[in-house]
């Protein structure tokens, strides 16, 4: 067996396992669970971005980092006005504990911007995808499926399609295995897949799902598609300047919890500004 097809086996186990449970959870949890759901996504991938990039001989300044992510997680979603003072006072507290509790100055400002990038980058742009479910209101189970549907559409497709005609490199300097074809073939799936989930929304919910027009289908599509593979060579890069293959071993068959969703970081704020300005007309 080829090292393709023995890696694919374990890839094709969990997303058989896990998908079920998740659209499950998206569409049948209360909205405090699903959250509670999306904040434990927001510690493990703060932990391990923290990983990443932390050095090995300070783990403290991880627990740290996921505590503070997932108490800004929560104001940002149950306190929202109080989002930017909250803000404040995780800088302030991040720059305190390194203070006194960090001894290799030498280190200490890529510590500090490590730490909160994690809670930046693991921890607010994932809360996104709560807040989809929270603002859409009835919509709002479908507007998280169509995040997913747009961001994993582009991981097939550009897979498939870089296979089969990848010729030009698209970064080879971060991630050598993605081509310009794979990318353009990963924003034509995501279009089309938006297309068929519209389409089907306005077939099972149609008093509650907002039919979109092809132009705003593209301006949904488009954007948070390639804010999306932006996330995922973001991550590339992070991974390639600390020497590290996968973000964790968490998800049998994947890797790290980071390494499965980083293009919905970046792709979720997209959708979710999206929602708000298409829904209700502002």
């Amino acid at each position: 067996m080829s090292k393709k097809k023995s890696d694919l086996i374990p890839r094709l186990i969990t997303a058989i396992v896990a998908l079920p449970l998740l659209i499950a959870l998206i569409l049948y949890a209360p909205a405090w669970l699903f959250f509670a759901f999306i904040a434990l996504v927001g510690a493990i991938s703060i932990w391990e971005f923290c990983g990443i990039t932390f050095s090995s001989e300070h783990p403290g300044g991880r627990v740290v980092a996921m505590i503070l992510g997932v108490g800004l997680m929560n104001v940002l979603y149950f306190a929202p006005a109080f989002f930017v003072p909250a803000l404040a006072g995780t800088t302030l507290a991040v720059f305190l504990y390194f203070l006194f509790a960090f001894k290799d100055q030498s280190r200490v400002t890529h510590q500090i911007g490590s730490a909160i990038t994690a809670i930046l980058y693991g921890g607010i742009l994932i809360t996104f995808i709560a807040l989809l479910g929270r603002d859409g209101e009835q919509a709002g189970p479908m507007w998280i499926l169509m995040t997913l549907a747009i961001v994993w559409a582009s991981d097939t497709g550009a897979y498939f399609s870089g296979r089969a005609l990848g010729k030009h490199k698209l970064y080879p300097s971060v991630s050598p295995n993605k081509s310009v074809e794979g990318a353009l073939g990963g924003v034509v799936a995501s279009v089309l897949f938006a297309m068929a989930f519209n389409a089907l929304f306005v077939a099972l919910a149609p008093e509650a799902w907002t039919d979109l027009s092809f132009l705003q289908i593209l301006a949904l599509a488009i954007p948070a598609n390639l804010l999306g593979q932006t996330g995922d060579l973001a991550e590339s890069l992070v991974k390639r300047a600390h020497d590290v293959k996968d973000s964790g071993t968490i998800i049998y068959g994947h890797g790290g919890i980071l390494d499965r969703i980083d293009a919905l970081f970046f792709a979720s704020p997209w959708v979710y500004y999206f929602m708000i300005f298409t829904t209700r007309g502002f």
